[in-house]
């Protein structure tokens, strides 16, 4: 046998050069991970490839930039001049026209 992580060859239980089991099913990479994937069990994510985990990861800290931009955008705007009462009773007029 090959060992999947190192890539020594002859061996039959165990790998001697890096200690890793050969009758352990290895994970193989999925077509695609999508963001809900992070709403699956413990149990499901453990058995994931290194490499979709980390896109996984990559995809949940985008959303969690995007919500802190949000937080940061409507912060913002709670602090803005707010419209003159003036200016919103005449376009509240004009709408009634239309």
């Amino acid at each position: 046998m090959i060992c999947s992580y190192c890539g020594t060859e002859g061996l039959e239980k165990s790998c001697f050069f890096c200690g890793a089991s050969l009758n352990i099913k290895r994970p193989k990479l999925k077509e695609f991970v999508a963001l809900e994937d992070v709403e699956k069990p413990f149990n499901e994510l453990a058995c994931l490839h290194m490499y979709d985990l980390l896109v996984l990861l990559l995809l949940v800290r985008k959303e969690r930039a995007k919500a802190y931009d949000l937080k940061l955008t409507l912060k913002k705007a709670a602090k803005s001049p707010q419209i003159d009462e003036v200016i919103l009773n005449y376009s509240e007029d004009q709408t009634d026209f239309i």
